[in-house]
Protein backbone atom coordinates (compact mmCIF):
# COMPACT_ATOMS: atom_id res chain seq x y z
CA UNK A 1 0.00 0.00 0.00
CA UNK A 2 1.36 3.76 -0.88
CA UNK A 3 2.18 6.31 1.69
CA UNK A 4 1.60 8.88 -0.03
CA UNK A 5 3.47 12.64 -0.07
CA UNK A 6 0.66 15.35 -0.82
CA UNK A 7 2.20 18.53 -2.53
CA UNK A 8 0.51 21.64 -2.49
CA UNK A 9 2.03 24.48 -4.25
CA UNK A 10 0.88 27.87 -3.25
CA UNK A 11 1.67 31.37 -4.24
CA UNK A 12 0.03 34.23 -1.96
CA UNK A 13 -2.96 31.64 -1.23
CA UNK A 14 -3.98 32.53 2.32
CA UNK A 15 -7.49 33.78 1.15
CA UNK A 16 -8.36 30.31 -0.41
CA UNK A 17 -5.92 27.12 1.11
CA UNK A 18 -7.28 26.64 4.56
CA UNK A 19 -10.35 24.27 2.97
CA UNK A 20 -7.78 22.60 0.49
CA UNK A 21 -5.98 21.50 3.70
CA UNK A 22 -9.17 20.34 5.14
CA UNK A 23 -10.27 18.22 2.40
CA UNK A 24 -6.98 16.73 2.62
CA UNK A 25 -6.60 16.04 5.86
CA UNK A 26 -10.25 14.64 5.96
CA UNK A 27 -8.70 11.77 4.27
CA UNK A 28 -10.03 8.23 4.82
CA UNK A 29 -7.26 6.67 3.93
CA UNK A 30 -4.81 7.92 6.43
CA UNK A 31 -1.39 6.90 5.10
CA UNK A 32 0.27 10.33 4.07
CA UNK A 33 2.05 13.71 5.00
CA UNK A 34 1.48 17.34 3.38
CA UNK A 35 3.98 19.40 2.09
CA UNK A 36 2.83 22.62 1.53
CA UNK A 37 5.41 24.59 -1.00
CA UNK A 38 5.17 28.83 -0.85
CA UNK A 39 6.43 30.14 -4.13
CA UNK A 40 8.11 32.96 -2.77
CA UNK A 41 4.63 33.97 -1.36
CA UNK A 42 5.14 37.80 0.26
CA UNK A 43 1.67 37.58 1.34
CA UNK A 44 0.47 35.88 5.37
CA UNK A 45 -0.09 32.14 3.73
CA UNK A 46 2.51 31.27 6.26
CA UNK A 47 0.45 32.43 9.03
CA UNK A 48 -2.37 30.95 7.93
CA UNK A 49 -0.89 27.58 7.30
CA UNK A 50 0.77 28.01 10.46
CA UNK A 51 -2.11 29.43 12.70
CA UNK A 52 -4.54 26.38 11.40
CA UNK A 53 -2.22 23.44 10.65
CA UNK A 54 1.50 23.20 12.52
CA UNK A 55 1.19 20.05 13.75
CA UNK A 56 -0.60 18.68 10.77
CA UNK A 57 1.88 20.12 7.89
CA UNK A 58 5.22 20.58 6.82
CA UNK A 59 5.69 24.27 5.28
CA UNK A 60 8.21 26.14 3.61
CA UNK A 61 9.04 28.87 1.29
CA UNK A 62 10.74 29.52 -1.68
CA UNK A 63 13.30 32.42 -1.58
CA UNK A 64 11.86 33.88 -4.80
CA UNK A 65 9.05 33.25 -6.88
CA UNK A 66 9.52 31.28 -9.87
CA UNK A 67 6.01 32.10 -11.34
CA UNK A 68 4.49 28.24 -11.71
CA UNK A 69 3.73 25.27 -10.16
CA UNK A 70 6.99 23.56 -11.45
CA UNK A 71 9.55 24.61 -9.30
CA UNK A 72 7.27 24.39 -6.01
CA UNK A 73 6.63 20.87 -6.95
CA UNK A 74 9.91 19.70 -7.56
CA UNK A 75 10.80 20.97 -3.83
CA UNK A 76 8.14 18.99 -2.61
CA UNK A 77 9.58 15.82 -4.18
CA UNK A 78 13.01 17.01 -2.85
CA UNK A 79 11.07 16.85 0.44
CA UNK A 80 8.80 14.10 0.00
CA UNK A 81 9.19 10.56 2.15
CA UNK A 82 6.18 8.77 0.95
CA UNK A 83 6.47 5.83 -2.07
CA UNK A 84 4.11 7.99 -3.84
CA UNK A 85 3.45 11.87 -4.56
CA UNK A 86 0.27 13.35 -4.96
CA UNK A 87 -0.88 16.86 -5.77
CA UNK A 88 -3.53 19.08 -5.11
CA UNK A 89 -3.70 23.04 -5.87
CA UNK A 90 -4.20 25.45 -3.43
CA UNK A 91 -7.61 26.34 -4.09
CA UNK A 92 -9.09 23.13 -5.32
CA UNK A 93 -11.21 20.55 -2.92
CA UNK A 94 -10.65 16.85 -2.70
CA UNK A 95 -13.70 14.23 -1.34
CA UNK A 96 -12.76 12.37 1.78
CA UNK A 97 -12.80 8.99 -0.51
CA UNK A 98 -10.00 10.99 -2.96
CA UNK A 99 -6.65 9.32 -1.07
CA UNK A 100 -8.46 5.52 -0.42
CA UNK A 101 -9.60 5.67 -4.04
CA UNK A 102 -5.85 6.10 -5.85
CA UNK A 103 -4.42 4.10 -2.97
CA UNK A 104 -7.14 0.98 -4.69
CA UNK A 105 -5.85 1.28 -7.87
CA UNK A 106 -2.54 1.02 -6.83
CA UNK A 107 -3.03 -1.56 -4.89
CA UNK A 108 -4.64 -3.75 -7.71
CA UNK A 109 -2.22 -2.39 -10.64
CA UNK A 110 0.61 -0.61 -9.46
CA UNK A 111 0.37 2.24 -12.42
CA UNK A 112 2.94 4.65 -12.35
CA UNK A 113 0.18 7.22 -12.16
CA UNK A 114 -2.81 6.61 -10.51
CA UNK A 115 -5.61 9.07 -11.75
CA UNK A 116 -8.86 10.14 -10.52
CA UNK A 117 -12.19 11.76 -11.60
CA UNK A 118 -12.51 15.76 -11.60
CA UNK A 119 -14.99 17.76 -12.58
CA UNK A 120 -14.04 21.69 -13.11
CA UNK A 121 -16.77 23.80 -11.63
CA UNK A 122 -17.11 27.27 -13.54
CA UNK A 123 -17.72 30.49 -11.80
CA UNK A 124 -21.02 30.77 -9.91
CA UNK A 125 -23.91 30.64 -12.37
CA UNK A 126 -22.00 30.12 -15.35
CA UNK A 127 -23.29 26.54 -15.97
CA UNK A 128 -20.27 25.84 -16.98
CA UNK A 129 -18.58 22.20 -16.27
CA UNK A 130 -15.70 19.89 -17.14
CA UNK A 131 -14.89 16.38 -16.49
CA UNK A 132 -11.58 14.06 -16.92
CA UNK A 133 -10.14 11.12 -15.54
CA UNK A 134 -12.26 8.87 -16.41
CA UNK A 135 -11.07 5.92 -18.57
CA UNK A 136 -10.82 2.56 -19.79
CA UNK A 137 -9.03 3.35 -23.12
CA UNK A 138 -4.93 2.84 -22.31
CA UNK A 139 -4.99 5.38 -25.46
CA UNK A 140 -6.86 8.04 -23.32
CA UNK A 141 -3.36 9.85 -21.28
CA UNK A 142 -2.45 10.37 -24.92
CA UNK A 143 -5.63 12.86 -25.74
CA UNK A 144 -6.71 13.92 -22.35
CA UNK A 145 -5.74 16.22 -19.80
CA UNK A 146 -6.42 15.09 -16.13
CA UNK A 147 -4.99 18.34 -13.60
CA UNK A 148 -2.87 17.30 -11.06
CA UNK A 149 -5.09 17.39 -8.14
CA UNK A 150 -6.28 14.07 -9.92
CA UNK A 151 -3.49 11.91 -9.99
CA UNK A 152 -0.82 10.79 -8.14
CA UNK A 153 2.73 9.43 -9.59
CA UNK A 154 5.36 7.10 -8.21
CA UNK A 155 8.04 8.66 -6.02
CA UNK A 156 10.94 7.60 -8.25
CA UNK A 157 9.12 8.10 -11.36
CA UNK A 158 11.36 11.32 -11.87
CA UNK A 159 14.16 9.39 -12.02
CA UNK A 160 13.19 7.82 -15.50
CA UNK A 161 11.45 11.03 -17.29
CA UNK A 162 12.97 13.83 -15.10
CA UNK A 163 11.68 16.81 -12.97
CA UNK A 164 8.87 19.46 -13.77
CA UNK A 165 9.91 21.97 -16.41
CA UNK A 166 10.52 25.63 -16.40
CA UNK A 167 7.05 26.57 -18.12
CA UNK A 168 8.85 29.42 -19.90
CA UNK A 169 10.84 27.05 -21.86
CA UNK A 170 7.48 25.21 -22.86
CA UNK A 171 5.18 25.32 -25.49
CA UNK A 172 2.60 23.80 -23.16
CA UNK A 173 1.82 24.56 -19.65
CA UNK A 174 4.03 22.62 -17.44
CA UNK A 175 1.42 20.13 -15.79
CA UNK A 176 0.38 19.71 -20.00
CA UNK A 177 4.25 18.92 -20.82
CA UNK A 178 4.88 16.50 -17.85
CA UNK A 179 2.14 14.50 -18.81
CA UNK A 180 2.55 14.05 -21.99
CA UNK A 181 6.56 13.27 -21.52
CA UNK A 182 5.10 10.20 -19.31
CA UNK A 183 3.34 9.32 -22.15
CA UNK A 184 6.30 9.24 -24.08
CA UNK A 185 8.28 7.48 -21.75
CA UNK A 186 5.61 4.70 -22.17
CA UNK A 187 4.22 5.17 -18.47
CA UNK A 188 1.11 3.23 -17.56
CA UNK A 189 -1.57 4.99 -16.41
CA UNK A 190 -5.00 3.63 -14.25
CA UNK A 191 -8.23 5.72 -13.37
CA UNK A 192 -10.26 4.92 -10.28
CA UNK A 193 -13.52 5.43 -12.35
CA UNK A 194 -14.72 7.71 -9.80
CA UNK A 195 -15.11 11.91 -9.45
CA UNK A 196 -13.29 12.87 -6.24
CA UNK A 197 -11.39 16.30 -7.41
CA UNK A 198 -13.72 19.13 -7.30
CA UNK A 199 -11.23 21.84 -9.27
CA UNK A 200 -12.30 25.63 -9.37
CA UNK A 201 -9.45 26.60 -11.89
CA UNK A 202 -7.76 30.04 -11.54
CA UNK A 203 -7.88 30.21 -15.14
CA UNK A 204 -11.50 30.14 -15.70
CA UNK A 205 -11.88 32.91 -13.05
CA UNK A 206 -10.86 36.02 -14.02
CA UNK A 207 -8.10 38.29 -12.15
CA UNK A 208 -8.87 35.35 -9.54
CA UNK A 209 -5.52 36.35 -7.57
CA UNK A 210 -6.53 40.12 -7.46
CA UNK A 211 -9.74 39.44 -6.24
CA UNK A 212 -9.06 36.04 -4.16
CA UNK A 213 -11.79 34.27 -2.20
CA UNK A 214 -12.41 30.79 -0.51
CA UNK A 215 -16.09 30.96 -0.20
CA UNK A 216 -17.00 28.45 -3.15
CA UNK A 217 -14.20 26.40 -1.56
CA UNK A 218 -15.62 26.31 1.89
CA UNK A 219 -19.50 25.80 0.67
CA UNK A 220 -18.74 22.98 -1.28
CA UNK A 221 -16.27 21.46 1.47
CA UNK A 222 -19.21 21.65 4.26
CA UNK A 223 -21.43 19.97 1.66
CA UNK A 224 -19.21 16.96 1.27
CA UNK A 225 -19.14 16.78 4.97
CA UNK A 226 -23.15 15.80 4.80
CA UNK A 227 -23.88 12.64 4.85
CA UNK A 228 -24.71 12.07 1.25
CA UNK A 229 -23.37 15.41 0.50
CA UNK A 230 -21.25 13.84 -2.09
CA UNK A 231 -23.37 11.54 -4.16
CA UNK A 232 -25.85 14.80 -4.22
CA UNK A 233 -23.31 17.28 -5.64
CA UNK A 234 -22.48 15.02 -8.24
CA UNK A 235 -26.46 14.12 -8.90
CA UNK A 236 -26.85 17.82 -9.38
CA UNK A 237 -23.95 18.29 -12.00
CA UNK A 238 -25.58 15.63 -14.18
CA UNK A 239 -28.94 17.16 -13.68
CA UNK A 240 -27.30 20.41 -14.70
CA UNK A 241 -25.05 19.36 -17.67
CA UNK A 242 -28.72 16.76 -18.78
CA UNK A 243 -30.65 20.38 -18.73
CA UNK A 244 -28.09 21.98 -21.11
CA UNK A 245 -25.58 23.32 -19.25
CA UNK A 246 -22.05 23.49 -21.34
CA UNK A 247 -19.98 20.39 -20.94
CA UNK A 248 -16.97 19.34 -22.07
CA UNK A 249 -13.92 16.77 -21.61
CA UNK A 250 -10.47 18.42 -21.28
CA UNK A 251 -8.39 17.80 -24.34
CA UNK A 252 -4.91 18.13 -25.46
CA UNK A 253 -4.92 20.89 -27.84
CA UNK A 254 -1.90 21.56 -30.81
CA UNK A 255 0.87 23.16 -28.54
CA UNK A 256 3.20 23.42 -31.52
CA UNK A 257 1.31 26.74 -32.75
CA UNK A 258 2.63 28.77 -29.94
CA UNK A 259 5.84 29.81 -28.65
CA UNK A 260 7.87 28.84 -25.73
CA UNK A 261 6.10 30.21 -22.50
CA UNK A 262 3.38 32.11 -24.23
CA UNK A 263 0.30 30.11 -22.80
CA UNK A 264 2.06 30.70 -19.21
CA UNK A 265 2.31 34.08 -19.61
CA UNK A 266 -1.39 34.73 -21.22
CA UNK A 267 -2.40 32.09 -18.39
CA UNK A 268 -0.66 35.02 -15.96
CA UNK A 269 -2.30 37.68 -17.39
CA UNK A 270 -5.38 35.81 -17.22
CA UNK A 271 -5.44 35.34 -13.65
CA UNK A 272 -4.40 39.24 -12.82
CA UNK A 273 -0.49 38.12 -11.86
CA UNK A 274 0.89 40.44 -14.54
CA UNK A 275 -1.02 43.19 -16.15
CA UNK A 276 0.10 46.13 -18.53
CA UNK A 277 1.37 49.25 -17.58
CA UNK A 278 -1.40 51.68 -16.74
CA UNK A 279 -1.85 54.48 -19.08
CA UNK A 280 -2.64 58.31 -17.90
CA UNK A 281 -6.05 60.23 -18.64
CA UNK A 282 -5.78 63.30 -18.68
CA UNK A 283 -8.19 64.06 -21.17
CA UNK A 284 -11.48 62.93 -22.61
CA UNK A 285 -10.31 59.18 -23.40
CA UNK A 286 -11.94 56.03 -25.81
CA UNK A 287 -10.98 52.99 -24.81
CA UNK A 288 -12.67 50.39 -27.28
CA UNK A 289 -12.89 46.82 -26.11
CA UNK A 290 -9.66 44.81 -26.25
CA UNK A 291 -8.77 41.02 -26.94
CA UNK A 292 -6.84 40.06 -23.86
CA UNK A 293 -7.33 36.34 -22.36
CA UNK A 294 -10.47 36.54 -19.59
CA UNK A 295 -11.54 33.02 -18.96
CA UNK A 296 -14.87 32.60 -19.04
CA UNK A 297 -15.93 36.13 -18.10
CA UNK A 298 -15.93 37.24 -22.04
CA UNK A 299 -15.10 35.94 -25.58
CA UNK A 300 -13.10 37.10 -28.54
CA UNK A 301 -13.68 40.91 -29.56
CA UNK A 302 -16.00 40.38 -32.59
CA UNK A 303 -15.88 43.17 -35.64
CA UNK A 304 -19.41 44.02 -36.74
CA UNK A 305 -20.16 45.62 -39.89
CA UNK A 306 -21.76 49.19 -39.01
CA UNK A 307 -21.14 48.78 -35.06
CA UNK A 308 -17.36 47.73 -34.78
CA UNK A 309 -15.86 46.29 -32.54
CA UNK A 310 -17.56 44.31 -29.35
CA UNK A 311 -17.30 41.98 -26.92
CA UNK A 312 -19.98 39.42 -25.33
CA UNK A 313 -19.50 38.71 -21.46
CA UNK A 314 -20.19 35.05 -20.37
CA UNK A 315 -20.73 32.19 -19.42
CA UNK A 316 -19.85 33.65 -16.26
CA UNK A 317 -22.81 36.42 -15.35
CA UNK A 318 -20.70 38.46 -13.13
CA UNK A 319 -17.39 38.84 -15.45
CA UNK A 320 -14.74 41.62 -14.48
CA UNK A 321 -13.48 43.88 -16.85
CA UNK A 322 -10.13 45.85 -16.32
CA UNK A 323 -9.80 49.58 -17.21
CA UNK A 324 -5.95 50.07 -17.30
CA UNK A 325 -5.67 53.33 -16.67
CA UNK A 326 -3.89 55.85 -14.15
CA UNK A 327 -5.86 59.06 -13.14
CA UNK A 328 -4.14 61.93 -11.04
CA UNK A 329 -7.35 63.26 -9.88
CA UNK A 330 -10.98 62.29 -10.63
CA UNK A 331 -12.87 61.01 -13.79
CA UNK A 332 -16.26 59.83 -14.80
CA UNK A 333 -17.25 56.64 -16.42
CA UNK A 334 -20.21 56.19 -19.54
CA UNK A 335 -19.82 52.56 -20.31
CA UNK A 336 -21.31 51.67 -23.96
CA UNK A 337 -23.42 48.33 -24.05
CA UNK A 338 -24.74 47.53 -27.45
CA UNK A 339 -27.32 45.00 -26.47
CA UNK A 340 -28.48 42.28 -23.84
CA UNK A 341 -28.74 38.44 -24.81
CA UNK A 342 -31.65 38.67 -23.14
CA UNK A 343 -34.16 41.59 -22.88
CA UNK A 344 -34.41 40.94 -19.50
CA UNK A 345 -30.72 41.39 -18.25
CA UNK A 346 -30.94 44.96 -18.76
CA UNK A 347 -32.95 46.01 -16.42
CA UNK A 348 -31.29 43.96 -13.85
CA UNK A 349 -27.96 45.18 -14.59
CA UNK A 350 -25.54 45.88 -11.48
CA UNK A 351 -22.37 47.30 -11.72
CA UNK A 352 -18.87 47.35 -9.41
CA UNK A 353 -16.14 48.83 -9.31
CA UNK A 354 -13.21 47.32 -7.69
CA UNK A 355 -16.11 45.15 -6.19
CA UNK A 356 -17.48 48.50 -4.81
CA UNK A 357 -21.42 48.85 -5.98
CA UNK A 358 -21.19 51.97 -8.67
CA UNK A 359 -25.14 53.03 -8.66
CA UNK A 360 -25.41 54.61 -12.60
CA UNK A 361 -27.90 56.42 -14.54
CA UNK A 362 -28.80 54.41 -17.93
CA UNK A 363 -29.89 56.53 -21.41
CA UNK A 364 -30.48 54.61 -24.31
CA UNK A 365 -28.99 55.30 -27.76
CA UNK A 366 -30.46 56.36 -30.86
CA UNK A 367 -29.10 52.72 -32.70
CA UNK A 368 -31.00 50.94 -29.42
CA UNK A 369 -27.33 50.61 -27.52
CA UNK A 370 -27.22 51.76 -23.86
CA UNK A 371 -25.00 53.92 -22.31
CA UNK A 372 -24.39 53.61 -18.22
CA UNK A 373 -22.87 56.99 -16.22
CA UNK A 374 -21.80 56.10 -13.12
CA UNK A 375 -23.18 58.42 -10.61
CA UNK A 376 -20.34 58.90 -8.83
CA UNK A 377 -16.72 60.19 -9.98
CA UNK A 378 -14.00 57.58 -9.78
CA UNK A 379 -10.66 58.84 -8.44
CA UNK A 380 -7.59 59.12 -8.18
CA UNK A 381 -6.08 55.58 -9.76
CA UNK A 382 -2.71 54.38 -9.81
CA UNK A 383 -2.67 51.47 -11.33
CA UNK A 384 -6.12 50.42 -13.22
CA UNK A 385 -9.50 49.91 -11.63
CA UNK A 386 -11.80 46.89 -12.61
CA UNK A 387 -15.35 46.60 -13.06
CA UNK A 388 -17.85 44.16 -12.48
CA UNK A 389 -20.96 43.74 -14.39
CA UNK A 390 -23.45 42.06 -12.52
CA UNK A 391 -26.07 39.93 -13.87
CA UNK A 392 -28.58 36.72 -12.72
CA UNK A 393 -27.93 34.64 -15.44
CA UNK A 394 -26.81 34.62 -18.81
CA UNK A 395 -28.89 33.41 -22.00
CA UNK A 396 -28.05 31.50 -25.05
CA UNK A 397 -27.95 33.95 -27.91
CA UNK A 398 -29.73 33.92 -30.96
CA UNK A 399 -28.43 30.97 -33.67
CA UNK A 400 -25.92 30.91 -31.68
CA UNK A 401 -24.36 28.38 -28.63
CA UNK A 402 -22.39 30.92 -26.75
CA UNK A 403 -24.53 31.95 -23.28
CA UNK A 404 -23.59 35.44 -23.38
CA UNK A 405 -24.79 38.33 -21.07
CA UNK A 406 -23.79 41.93 -22.53
CA UNK A 407 -22.20 42.98 -25.67
CA UNK A 408 -19.30 45.65 -24.59
CA UNK A 409 -18.39 48.35 -26.91
CA UNK A 410 -16.11 50.52 -25.01
CA UNK A 411 -15.98 52.85 -22.09
CA UNK A 412 -15.38 56.12 -22.04
CA UNK A 413 -13.48 58.43 -19.68
CA UNK A 414 -13.87 61.98 -18.50
CA UNK A 415 -11.46 64.10 -16.18
CA UNK A 416 -13.71 66.03 -13.53
CA UNK A 417 -12.01 69.60 -13.79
Amino acid sequence: MPHFSVVIAAYNAARWIVPTIRSALDQTYRDFEIIVVGDGCTDDTADVVAAHFADSVRWTNLARNSGGQSTPNNEGIRLARGTHVAYLGHDDIWSRRHLEQLAGVVRECDPDFAVSGAVYHGPPGSCYYQTTGLFDDPGAPEREFFPPSSFAHRRDLVDRIGLWRDPDELRAPADCEFLLRAVEHRCTFASTGTITVHKFAAGHRYLSYRFPSDVEQRQLLERLGQNGGEAEILDEIQRAIASGAEHSSVRYMDFEQFGAGELFRKNRGNKGLDTPPPATVDRPRWFPVEPFPAGLDWYEVEERWLVGRLRWSGPNPNARYPVNVRLNGKARLRIHVLAFAADDLASSLRIDVDERDAPFACTHTPTGGYVFALDDPVGPVADGLVLRFRLPRCARLLNDPRRAGLALRGIEIVPVE
